[in-house]
């Protein structure tokens, strides 16, 4: 059986983290809302960019071993508190709106299908 590690093998990210799993979160999230991996990054409030920069801190929180600061460094320098509030909010409109949850749970999907398919049969 292969290491996690060996699976999430990805492109080298701005910032050394200690999960490259998160550029794999990433660059999914950007692809499912139609966005480039920089804008996921930049400071904009735009509600086309923050929706989806805020899944993808939920989903690197949620599966991948990386500390809060550790994420806000990667999203763009943000607070560790700027992805705990992500994450909560995430989880919250999650719990309130179906159509959102749905979404989710179809990039849920596909986040896991990359963790446990290794790269040569992709």
């Amino acid at each position: 059986m292969l290491a996690l590690a060996e699976i999430r093998t990805t492109p080298p990210m701005r910032y050394k983290v200690s999960d490259p799993f998160v550029a794999e979160v990433i660059s999914t999230i950007a692809a499912e809302f139609g966005l480039s991996e920089r804008e996921m990054m930049t400071h904009s409030r735009d509600h086309r960019l923050w929706k989806p920069r805020m899944a993808a801190m939920y989903y690197a929180r949620l599966l991948t071993s990386c500390s809060l600061p550790e994420l806000g460094r990667v999203f763009g320098g943000r607070s560790h508190t700027t992805v705990l509030r992500a994450f909560r909010r995430c989880r919250e409109m999650i719990d309130t709106d179906e159509a959102w949850a749905g979404r989710m749970d179809r990039l849920l999907v596909k986040l896991v299908e990359k963790i446990v398919t290794p790269r040569t049969e992709r």
